[in-house]
């Protein structure tokens, strides 16, 4: 790999994250959601993907969010006192702790599910079927690095 090449790679890298993160939190602001940040609002799409599995414990959010049980039962906290999210012991097990999106919650998150339509559909639009299965198996090799980085370790 040639250094131009590398450097756009990095450059695609900064620029994608931090504008994608810039457009979210746009997104958020253009509804009048001022009270939740970007990271905030990935909890409750979490949440609210788990919760359609009936596995919204969170023991399975920090799973998958790659998050200490520490750090998001701190972010939960400041979710249910902004009302985004509800929280209660579940009856059959009184350890396991379950949380769901309020109707603030669900309504966040629809807006943000929008968002990730309109990436989506970019793609689709602007890139040949050819083109797709190249993007598409560099995008699975990519999601497998992040995985394996952001791999909580306990």
């Amino acid at each position: 790999m040639r250094s131009e090449q590398r450097e756009m790679i990095n450059g695609f890298f900064v620029t994608a994250f931090n504008r994608i993160l810039a457009w979210e939190d746009q997104s958020l602001r253009s509804i009048g959601k001022k009270d939740i940040s970007v990271r905030e609002m990935h909890i409750i799409e979490a949440v609210s993907m788990l919760e359609g599995k009936n596995m919204n414990t969170m023991a399975n959010i920090a799973k998958v969010l790659s998050v200490s049980p520490g750090s998001l039962t701190t972010a939960v906290n400041a979710l249910v006192a902004k009302e985004y999210l509800v929280r209660w012991r579940s009856e059959t097990d009184r350890r396991v702790v379950l949380v769901s999106p309020t109707e603030k919650g669900v309504e966040v998150n629809e807006r943000h599910k929008q968002f990730h339509n309109e990436m989506v559909e970019f793609v689709m639009q602007n890139v040949t079927e050819d083109e797709l299965d190249v993007v598409l198996a560099t995008l699975k090799r990519l999601t497998e690095f992040f995985m394996e980085k952001a791999a909580v370790k306990r």
